[in-house]
């Protein structure tokens, strides 16, 4: 008997060891500026998350670079733990800190990809978080797309 409980423990743990599937990408809701200063951008960041996997995950850490045109603006960071149900989507706030003379360069090298909506924001890097009850690395190598953040705007044509 105590082999089979024990037997059983350790497929209940395998099995909860599996892999686990990174958070998904799915829209910005809100983007703002809270702070502009000489060396950096601080912006907050609204986004929807959905998570694939059938455990809840919690974020707790992020090490995640903010790149667009090969420059590495900024970084992704968690202020305070973010829960996301399993298999459900949910509303994340994060927390987005800009150099700004990359950004400034971002800004520069990319302006047409901004002004037609197009070209993408890559994130990469790593989140903390708890899966289940493990503790987990999960890797994030995302692109958004810059018409996913950039509402898009009906041209007028005016009568000459």
């Amino acid at each position: 008997m105590r082999k089979l409980v024990t037997t059983g423990l350790l497929a209940l743990m395998l099995q909860s060891c599996g892999n686990v599937a990174a958070p998904e990408f799915a829209g910005v809701n809100a983007i703002n500026i809270t702070e502009a200063k000489l060396s950096q951008i601080t912006a907050t960041a609204n986004v929807k998350v959905y998570n694939p996997n059938k455990h809840s995950i919690t974020i707790k850490n992020a090490d995640v670079d903010v790149t667009m045109r090969d420059i590495k603006a900024g970084k992704l960071l968690v202020d305070e733990p973010i829960k996301i149900a399993a298999r459900s989507y949910a509303d994340c706030d994060f927390t987005i800190k800009l150099n700004t003379v990359e950004t400034l360069k971002v800004g520069i090298t990319s302006a047409r990809d901004w002004f037609l909506n197009s070209g993408n924001i890559k994130l990469t890097g790593t989140v903390d978080g708890e899966y289940g009850v493990f503790k987990r690395k999960i890797s994030i190598d995302t692109s958004v797309k810059i018409s996913d953040i950039v509402p898009q705007q009906k041209r007028k044509q005016t009568e000459l």
